[in-house]
């Protein structure tokens, strides 16, 4: 049985995981710092404002209108699509405010998302006072998200880099572990830090029910956001 499947937005990332992300599914986009994450959800938002589907940015790390500010200077108009009720930005302060699940939930639930991106989990977990406290709050709001049936991209930041080869065993694909075994998919972005055209890979690490490019995908961030290369491998 064929998955329906929601476009990520990413020029070229599409071919590379079946033809998008399945719809209903919980998408995890990690890397390090300025590795382009919020670039990311802003491509997977931005696609589903302009088709008509209601698309909701949860932000509990940074204040939205500078979210926006930024994402502008890519060409991400989120003013114009907030005013034609297109799309939404949300702030969510995880460390002064309590039932942070519910509010997650209601406004999720308020806006009809059929998109939803959280921007990011690891922000959230830190408010949080034990490991078992992460895992367990971090499983049921994925449990929660599966229950509405929007397709979802968290965010996790990583310290350090993410490692580019998968077999070698080390490092983590999330700043807590858990992250990525909720999720139903696992994409992460890498950046040397040197500055050339070479500079960025993205990596697809897991796509569930999905055949998808294996090795790293080359990546540019320009002033019109992410672009991929065009070869499959």
């Amino acid at each position: 049985m064929l998955k329906e499947r929601v476009s990520s937005g990413i020029p070229n990332l599409d071919p590379h995981i079946g033809g998008g992300f399945v719809k209903g599914s919980i998408n995890l986009i990690s890397g390090g710092t300025g590795s382009g994450k919020t670039i990311a959800l802003a491509h997977f938002l931005y696609e589903g404002a302009e088709k008509g589907e209601n698309s909701i940015y949860i932000s509990l790390e940074q204040d939205v209108i500078n979210v926006k500010n930024d994402l502008k200077a890519l060409g991400f108009d989120f003013d114009k699509l907030e005013a034609q009720k297109k799309c939404k930005f949300i702030y969510i302060g995880p460390f002064a405010q309590k039932d942070i699940q519910d509010q997650l939930l209601k406004e999720i639930a308020r806006y009809k998302a059929e998109r939803v991106a959280i921007d990011s989990i690891s922000v959230y977990a830190m408010a949080l006072k034990s490991d078992l406290d992460i895992r367990r709050n971090i499983y049921t709001i994925a449990s929660l998200l599966k229950r509405i049936g929007c397709t979802v991209l968290l965010t996790s930041e990583v310290v350090g880099e993410v490692p580019l080869d998968v077999t070698s065993g080390g490092g983590s694909f999330s700043r807590y572990g858990i992250e990525e075994f909720i999720s139903d998919s696992v994409i992460t972005l890498h950046s040397a830090g040197l500055g050339g055209a070479f500079d960025r890979a993205l990596r697809i690490v897991k796509m569930r029910r999905t055949a998808h490019t294996k090795g790293p995908i080359p990546m540019q961030i320009s002033n019109k956001g992410i672009s991929l290369s065009t070869r499959k491998q």
